[in-house]
């Protein structure tokens, strides 16, 4: 998952139809073919080849040099060059443009130098930089987001299975008849699960920093406090579904729904909870797997303490006797 999520715009295929053959027509076109974002691939003929091309996935950018187009240049006419985007995908259509149109700034500002006229930047540079993430990659984004995603679906999955399997036993009825309580019958369930989930927090910390090269920046003690109190709240969505379903599948049907459509969605995974409305937005507020993902990007990439993110444990920290109150009112009611 954390391979395949992912934001980068890179190794985009793109092909040439220069109609001018010329010396600067080529020059133009290797700005393209020296980048990292971008792979040439062979000549386009005409339209009808570049619209083929496109059209079956192989092209995301076209590039069209006019004839004549060494020519007006050096007279110093104004020249249209077309730069076609497969704009299936609109995001992914805006970035490649952002490309493009830098590096026709960098073209203009090389051929305006070489010919002995100021820079068009003036004497003012205007260079950006980014914070925590200083190349824009997307594994130091989504490695840490997809640690709380996974330590919410499966422990979820496994305990949502364990009250259902004595309803579907009839096991559960020794419940009944003695002194347990319902909470304490159900944190017998859950500690199990909770122990497993911080195993899994911890070797997924370290494939994240092995493997994925995402060191822990921030306080890893406070990483792992945020982890055991979401493995209480994940655990406890679990057995939130196994008292409303009475069988094995419809139980990790529900808790599955119930956890890795809003993790994705409204969570903060890939679009800020910020930038959602509605009804969306009030769900990605209340839901744990906000202020998770918020604690684990914090310690990974912004070198976070316990004293930056006392308001997202917080958050998580309500959330637990509240996801366990209504599992054990719900208990109580089948019980009934």
């Amino acid at each position: 998952i954390g391979f395949g999520i992912t934001m980068d715009v890179e190794d985009l295929s793109y092909a040439v139809l220069d109609r001018d053959q010329t010396t600067l027509s080529q020059n133009y076109t290797l700005n393209l073919a020296g980048s990292r974002y971008f792979t040439e691939h062979a000549p386009i003929i005409d339209y009808e080849d570049l619209d083929r091309r496109m059209r079956n996935g192989e092209l995301s950018l076209a590039i069209e040099i006019p004839a004549g187009f060494a020519r007006d240049v050096l007279r110093g006419q104004n020249v249209q060059i077309g730069a076609w985007l497969d704009g299936a995908m609109p995001q992914r259509a805006e970035t490649v443009q952002g490309y493009v149109q830098g590096m026709h700034q960098h073209w203009l500002q090389i051929q305006a130098s070489e010919r002995g006229g100021a820079s068009m930047a003036g004497n003012t540079n205007v260079e950006t930089r980014f914070r925590y993430n200083p190349d824009v990659k997307s594994l130091p984004a989504m490695v840490p987001a997809v640690i709380p995603l996974l330590l919410l679906m499966l422990p979820a999955m496994l305990t949502a299975l364990a009250v259902v399997r004595e309803k579907e036993t009839g096991s559960i009825t020794n419940l009944y008849v003695t002194p347990v309580t319902r909470i304490e019958f159900l944190l017998g369930k859950q500690l199990p699960y909770v122990g497993l989930a911080m195993v899994n927090f911890l070797l997924m910390s370290l494939l994240a920093v092995t493997i994925f090269g995402v060191p822990v920046k921030g306080s890893f003690f406070t990483l792992a406090l945020a982890a055991l109190i979401f493995s209480f709240a994940a655990t406890g969505m679990g057995l939130l579904a196994s008292a409303v379903t009475r069988s094995q599948i419809a139980a990790m049907f529900f808790a599955m729904i119930g956890t890795l459509i809003p993790a994705t969605q409204f969570a903060g995974l890939i679009d800020p909870v910020s930038s959602l409305e509605g009804s969306s937005k009030f769900i990605g507020e209340i839901y744990p797997a906000t202020h998770m993902i918020s604690i684990s990007r914090g310690v990974f990439n912004k070198s976070l303490g316990l004293a930056d993110l006392t308001g997202p444990l917080w958050s998580m920290l309500i959330s637990v006797p509240v996801i366990l109150g209504v599992a054990v009112l719900l208990l109580k009611k089948q019980e009934r």
